[in-house]
């Protein structure tokens, strides 16, 4: 296992777990969301080959649309 930070809050992850992974086990494969990992932004056709690594900070902004 490892830790990472997500949003500020410390998460453990399974060791070899890719962004889409992370994104599909929060739910949050299939909305708008923009992925930061250490401060560079990973964009979507690259989220699966992204392998985080232990003490990784992750933003993920989510795109809510409407007015």
């Amino acid at each position: 296992m490892i830790t990472i930070t997500i949003n500020g809050e410390k998460r453990e992850f399974d060791e070899g777990s890719t962004v889409s992974d992370v994104l599909n086990n929060m739910g949050a494969e299939k909305q708008r969301v923009a992925v930061v990992v250490n401060e560079n932004i990973i964009y979507p056709e690259n989220r699966s080959s992204v392998v985080l690594q232990e003490n990784d900070d992750v933003e993920l902004l989510v795109f809510v649309e409407g007015g």
